[in-house]
Parts: C-alpha cells; sequence; structure tokens
C-alpha cells in the first residue's frame, strides 16, 4: 500500500465517520432537547413532543449538506489535519452548514417543522466529534507510518533551496509518509550529507527500478527543460508519479496543477493512476469476477481442454511471455488454438485471421474468443486486470516503443482481457498507432464506469460473434 492509497482510504473513512457523526448528533440532540428534561425551563416546545421519525427524515438533508460544505471548504484532502487551523476551519464549515439547513428548510416546510434547539445542539455535537474523528485518523496515520506502511519512496531530481527547504520539513516530520531515498543530479554530492546520491539523471529509468520510487521531485529551474522531458520519456512505461517544484512565477501562474505536499507548493505534471479506493475497488472486482468466473465456467474450460487434446497433438494450455505493468513480465494462458509447434523458426509474431497454424478448433475457439478463457488464472494471481490495454508479447516491445510514440505508456496499468481499443474495433492485427491511442484515452480517463461500459461491451461482441 503506497501513501496515495492510504490517503484515499483515510479520506473515505473520514467521509463514513462524519456521516454517522451528523446522524448522531440530530438523534443525541432530539433527547437532549425532548427527552432528558435538562431544556424544559429554557424552552417549550409549543404541541408536545413531536415524533423522533420526523428528524430521521432530516438526517439525509443534513448529511447532503454537510459533505458539500466540508469538501467546498476542502475539509476532504489528505493534508488536512487535526491542528488549531484545521478547528477553525471546522467551524466555519459548521456554521455555513448550519445556516444552509435552516435556509432549505424554511423552503421546504415553510414554517417551524423542527426545533431550532434541536439544530444548535446537532451542530454543536456534530462540530465536536468530526474534529475528534479527525484527531484519531490524524493519529492514526502517523502510527501506520510509523510502521512503514503507506510510505511513498521518492527522490529529488536536482538541489537547490527548495529541495533544501524540504529535506528539513520532511526531517521534523519523519511519519509524513515519504521516506527520502536520495537525490538525483548532475554531479555527485550535496550540501546535506546525510541525503545519499543515488546517480545522473541520464540513468534515471534504472534508477526508479533500482530504488523502487514511487514519486519524483524534480526541481525547476535547476533541472532544464530538456532534462525534464527526457524523465517524462524515460520513466513512460513505469508507475512513478513525477512532480515539479516550481518557481513563485510558475506557482502564480500554476492554477489548478498546483497542489501542496507538506506544506510546500509542487506542481504535479502526471499522477500514477488506478490507485487509492477506487484501484482498490477495481483488485476487488477482477477477484469477485474472476473467481466466479472460474467456478461458473470451469465445465466447458475442462471440455475445451480434452478437445484439444483429442484433435491435435500437444498440451491443451498454451503459455507465452508477456509484458505487463511497468514491464514486469508474466506468462499468459490461453487455450492452444495453433499447432504444437506454430512458434518454431517463426519467433514472436502476431496471428492472422486467416493464419494457417490454426487448428480447425482453434478457429472457433478464436471467434467466440474462448481461447481467452484460462486469462481468468492470470487476473485472479494479480498478473493482469479484467480491462486495460492488452498485453504485448516481450519480444516486440523494444521494436514497439521505438517506432510508436507513447508506447510505453501502456505499461503505466496492468494488462487486460480487454481494452478500449478492443470494444473500438482495434484488435488482433490492426493499427498498433491506433491502439496506442485508445489506450492512453483509457489511463488518462480511467473510472470504474468506464470498466463497466467496456466489460458490458465485450460482451455485447462476444454475443455477436464480432470480438
Amino acid at each position: 500500500m503506497n501513501n496515495k492509497t492510504l490517503d484515499h482510504l483515510l479520506i473515505a473513512l473520514t467521509v463514513l465517520f462524519d456521516l454517522c457523526f451528523v446522524a448522531t448528533a440530530v438523534v443525541v440532540a432530539y433527547w437532549v432537547r425532548f427527552e432528558s428534561g435538562w431544556l424544559d425551563a429554557l424552552a417549550l416546545h409549543k404541541g408536545g413532543t413531536p415524533p423522533l421519525d420526523d428528524y430521521f427524515r432530516l438526517i439525509p438533508l443534513m448529511a447532503i449538506i454537510w459533505l458539500m460544505t466540508l469538501k467546498a471548504l476542502k475539509l476532504y484532502r489528505p493534508e488536512s489535519n487535526a491542528t488549531l487551523s484545521a478547528f477553525w476551519a471546522l467551524c466555519k464549515a459548521t456554521g455555513i452548514a448550519l445556516i444552509a439547513t435552516l435556509a432549505a428548510l424554511f423552503f421546504i416546510y415553510h414554517h417551524d417543522a423542527y426545533s431550532r434547539w434541536v439544530m444548535l445542539l446537532a451542530t454543536g455535537f456534530s462540530l465536536v466529534w468530526l474534529f475528534l474523528g479527525r484527531l484519531v485518523l490524524y493519529r492514526f496515520r502517523q502510527a501506520i507510518h510509523a510502521q512503514g506502511v503507506g510510505i511513498s519512496r521518492m527522490a529529488f531530481v536536482g538541489y537547490d533551496a527548495r529541495v533544501e527547504k524540504f529535506i528539513s520539513v520532511l526531517k521534523e516530520q519523519p511519519n509524513s509518509g515519504y521516506e527520502l531515498v536520495g537525490i538525483v543530479a548532475g554531479t555527485a554530492g550535496t550540501d546535506d550529507s546525510e541525503v545519499k546520491y543515488l546517480g545522473k539523471s541520464q540513468d534515471i529509468l534504472g534508477l526508479v527500478r533500482t530504488h523502487r520510487l514511487d514519486t519524483l521531485f524534480i526541481s525547476s529551474p535547476t533541472v532544464p527543460n530538456d532534462t525534464i522531458l527526457q524523465i517524462l520519456h524515460a520513466c513512460e512505461g513505469v508507475p512513478v508519479q513525477i512532480n515539479v517544484l516550481p518557481e513563485l512565477s510558475e506557482f502564480i501562474r500554476g492554477g489548478t496543477a498546483i497542489t501542496f505536499c507538506q506544506g510546500i507548493p509542487v506542481l504535479q505534471l502526471r499522477e500514477t493512476p488506478m490507485q487509492g479506493v477506487r484501484g482498490i475497488v477495481k483488485r476487488l472486482i477482477d477477484i469477485v469476477f474472476s473467481g466466479f468466473a472460474l467456478l461458473i465456467l470451469s465445465p466447458l474450460m475442462l471440455t475445451i481442454a480434452m478437445a484439444i487434446r483429442l484433435t491435435s497433438p500437444g498440451k491443451a494450455i498454451f503459455r507465452q511471455e508477456r509484458v505487463g505493468r511497468a514491464g514486469k513480465p508474466f506468462r499468459i494462458y490461453k487455450f492452444r488454438s495453433m499447432r504444437a509447434d506454430a512458434e518454431e523458426d517463426v519467433g514472436h509474431m502476431w496471428a492472422k485471421s486467416d493464419d494457417s497454424r490454426q487448428t480447425s478448433l482453434g478457429k472457433f475457439l478464436r471467434r467466440w474468443s474462448l481461447d481467452e478463457l484460462p486469462q481468468f488464472f492470470n487476473v485472479l494471481k494479480g498478473d493482469m486486470s479484467l480491462v486495460g490495454p492488452r498485453p504485448e508479447m516481450s519480444g516486440l516491445i523494444d521494436s514497439f516503443s521505438e517506432s510508436i510514440p507513447h508506447y510505453l505508456a501502456r505499461q503505466r496499468v496492468k494488462s487486460g482481457m480487454t481494452g478500449w481499443a478492443q470494444v473500438n474495433g482495434l484488435r488482433g492485427n490492426t493499427s498498433l498507432e491506433d491502439r496506442v491511442n485508445y489506450d492512453r484515452y483509457y489511463i488518462e480517463n480511467w473510472s470504474l464506469a468506464l470498466d463497466i461500459k467496456i466489460i458490458l461491451k465485450t460482451l455485447w461482441a462476444i454475443k455477436k460473434g464480432t470480438r
């Protein structure tokens, strides 16, 4: 689990806690006002005690308003913590949420439907509990980081006053979630003898892989633009987040591209996709769906395996080395659709639709995509995902990466059984440039909804026999 994933999990927990706190605050405020007897001498409710069910109906409205207010005031950011400034920000948020709730109730009911005392008490209880909840999660985050979980291994490219300031901040906050591995620079040595010199920027890809770096912070303009472009190009095929520490002028013009890390402004050029809570959900979907598919399809897969063995010599399962996320090779499983000696004296090459090496059964399997069923094992193992760029044969990667611009960008995510390019007709021996463009679109615009759309389009294509 990296730092970003932990941040997303804690944000999700914060939202869940906030919902529970607001709901509980309404119920407790109702009890204090109408059941405890503590406020009878201060305010009398005309018409008797209202039913609790009326206040249960109030909870969804309050929850929506409160969550929208907290999000608008940026109180769900990973860097927000349980400091005094955060408490005052919560005070501001609760005041706005209270006014917004009272206004909404006025326009909805046009009369005094709810006790003002309940609203005030619920606001006070929520404020205290929201702050305490954030304090608990903040301490929990520090404890997790102290155990080495959720740590992002980082390195600086270049060295100047801003990097020096960043390093001092990291030393003051040992549980910040970042582990400083070292510095990449044009020449060895820095003013900080405690920071390790890793190597030169020309060797950035090897340094990222050797030191298992998750994040790079580039100091601009200490690092020339040409070098930044070279770093971006070299790291295109590895899942490393790249940020720039900008000058003041760049910060002013940066707009929404600027984020803050430990109070230091950074310009984020590229984000590692499919991380955080949504990335975990994607993996859970892969596990559940592939496990269910293997269970349901096991009789069919056994029948296909027996048919392959009976109709042609050779093993039923074909294994081939493919390249997945971050350039990591793995063995892909498929039902053999060609002769057992199909790759002898041929090497790595794409199969054609009328390939003479196919068996008669293999043609049928490929037409209905039945040859790809064993890839559910790859998904279950974690080598692949249900949806993603199709994995390429290892022997073709070098030539493709040299001839096709941004080809290695496909390796930033796990390969998939199906993908955005495939459901748009780019399957098999089709334009590689177009497939790369579709794969890049998928990576940059990924969402769980897009995955579901691709799966449904794939099932429809299989039903029609066009996949």
